[in-house]
Parts: structure tokens; C-alpha cells; sequence
């Protein structure tokens, strides 16, 4: 199976990063063969048409720290799911899936897409 977590770094010591969309690297980590590529996430625009790749390569699991609706509904497909692990490393995320220990989203994390508001910031009203 195709795992791919959102990272700080670019090794599987690195820390997961706390927004998907905005993270520094993608790490496929591949189950079968125990090997790890690194993709850099130089999407600019953060506009994430750089996640579809992933899903044609057939990845079917997203861990993330946390995520967008945008970022969600391209990576939440039939095929694949979306994991959330917040404050480990990616080699701990990868472990607590293969152990069943991460929770699976069924809506993003964050209910807006936080570049689509920078006219608010610092006005964000948290409902309790």
C-alpha cells in the first residue's frame, strides 16, 4: 500500500506537518518494498493540483495534521482515505496505520481554506 504524509522535513524522522496542504515535502512511504520518495510541495498558488499525482500513482492513504476542504475532497476519493495524526513523526504516523491506531476523517479539519480569507486575519471567531 501507498501512504503519503505531509511533512516538515524530508526524512521519515521529520515531523508531520501541521497543515497538508501547506506542507514543506509529500513522503510516499510504499508498505511493500519499505521505501521512501520524497516530493517537494512547490505548489505556489497552494491551489493542490499537485495532490492528483499522487492519486494516479495509487496512493490510498493521506495522513495529514490537518486539512482543508479543498485539499480534502480532491484526496478523500473512493480509492483512498484520510488519516489524522497530529504532533508525531512521519515514521510513528506510519506505524500507528499499520497498528489501526489512526482515526479516519470524514470532513476536514479546518472548515475553511485559511489562504481564501487573508483580508480576516486575526479576526477568527472560535465557537465553543
Amino acid at each position: 500500500m501507498l501512504i503519503l504524509i505531509g511533512s516538515d522535513g524530508e526524512t521519515i524522522d521529520s515531523k508531520i506537518a501541521k497543515r497538508f496542504g501547506h506542507a514543506n515535502y509529500y513522503l510516499v512511504y510504499d508498505t511493500n518494498s519499505n521505501s521512501l520518495e520524497v516530493f517537494k510541495n512547490d505548489s505556489e498558488e497552494h491551489d493542490h493540483k499537485n495532490l492528483e499525482q499522487f492519486l494516479i500513482k495509487g496512493v490510498e492513504a493521506f495522513i495529514v495534521g490537518n486539512i482543508g476542504p479543498h485539499a480534502f475532497e480532491i484526496i478523500n476519493t473512493s480509492k483512498s482515505f484520510v488519516y489524522l495524526v497530529r504532533k508525531c513523526s512521519v515514521k510513528e504516523a506510519i506505524d500507528k496505520l499499520k497498528l489501526g491506531e489512526l482515526t479516519k476523517l470524514t470532513e476536514p479539519t479546518v472548515k475553511k481554506n485559511i489562504e481564501h480569507d487573508h483580508n480576516e486575519e486575526g479576526h477568527h471567531h472560535h465557537n465553543h
